[in-house]
């Protein structure tokens, strides 16, 4: 039996192979949809408006806590990972040295569930004494898996911007920054990115985020994971094997990705990538996309966890193993 299942996930080049049809994952005819964050995430978490999701790390864990009202589990796939300092941001006339000096101060986020902001939170404190009790916080959406927050966290909407609102993009956290209503913001979409590059009102915290990038990446060797995959549990209780069919096939898209990226002067646009492989191999080795519970995944899963709890977002750290469907059990096959 043929099993006809949805899932909706970025447009990204680990996951393009699975969404042209290149790669089918077996004993499954898939129907798929490209939908992004923030509204699909939404959509997943209220209603599990597909069978198959690529959703927020984040929000996944605080689901993590109220299974009953969650009904699905994540795979071990991260097809959406990234650092961090190149998306935190401050207007020009803002005056601090230091991070640390920005203790007291007013920051923007997304939300306060984000995985972006979790780890750019987590960061900050660990390792540039940001005091994350000590910030006036703004967020211009609402969690997408309410949980009540420790009082020692001050955080409102944005003003002017209603729960649920300004779900899209981060034009008012923009303006507050530009006019200096924020003194800086941390956001994972790509205007405040581009405002930094070329606006004269707003810039980037780090003066040179990619060195700030590539030494924490040498200090932790952790490549901060922002997404997984999740599958509604009726399904896997039904259909036990569906989970490894769709955890190969998602390895199989991801491996077919990278091969094609071995010959940038023939499939890319980007004028330098070619020396931007060889740069990026000679610091982060071949394994950079690991799917699966490996060391180097369980060491990131570990962190990220730990920051959520700090934060206040699970009410204690998850051992990575607890927050998966266990696929080296459930093989490949169909009924």
């Amino acid at each position: 039996m043929t099993l006809e299942l949805t899932l909706s996930c970025d447009n990204s080049d680990l996951n393009r192979a699975l969404l042209n049809g290149e790669v089918e994952p077996d004993g499954i005819d898939l129907m798929t949809t490209v939908t992004y964050p923030p509204k699909r995430h939404r959509d997943f978490f209220r209603n599990q408006h597909v069978d198959i999701c690529e959703v927020g790390l984040a929000s996944y864990l605080s689901s993590r806590d109220s299974p009953e009202e969650y009904p699905f589990t994540a795979i071990p796939v991260f097809p959406s990972k990234q650092f961090r300092h190149a998306f935190f941001y401050t207007h020009a006339d803002a005056d601090f040295d230091d991070v640390s000096d920005l203790n007291g101060a007013r920051i923007g986020v997304q939300s306060w569930q984000t995985a972006a902001n979790v780890w750019t939170r987590g960061i900050l404190g660990e390792q540039y004494g940001l005091d994350l009790d000590s910030v006036e916080w703004y967020r211009r959406r609402e969690d997408d898996v309410p949980v009540e927050l420790p009082e020692r966290f001050e955080i409102q909407p944005v003003p002017g911007v209603q729960d649920g609102d300004a779900i899209e993009e981060p034009k008012d956290m923009q303006r507050m920054l530009a006019d200096g209503e924020l003194d800086a913001a941390m956001d994972p979409s790509e205007t405040l990115l581009r405002a930094a590059a070329e606006s004269e009102e707003i810039e980037f915290v780090f003066d040179e985020p990619r060195k700030e990038e590539r030494a924490y990446f040498e200090d932790t060797g952790i490549h901060p994971p922002m997404h997984v995959i999740a599958i509604r549990d009726e399904l896997l209780d039904t259909h036990p094997w569906v989970a490894r069919s769709v955890y190969d096939a998602f390895c199989d898209a991801r491996d077919r990705a990278l091969e094609w990226n071995e010959r940038p002067l023939y499939h890319m646009s980007i004028v330098w990538a070619h020396l931007y492989l060889i740069d990026e191999r000679e610091l982060f080795g071949e394994d950079l996309w690991e799917y699966g519970l490996t060391e180097k995944t369980r060491r990131e899963l570990e962190t990220f966890s730990r920051y959520a709890a700090e934060q206040g977002l699970v009410e204690q750290s998850y051992d990575p193993g607890d927050l998966f469907v266990d696929i080296d059990t459930e093989r490949a096959g169909h009924d």
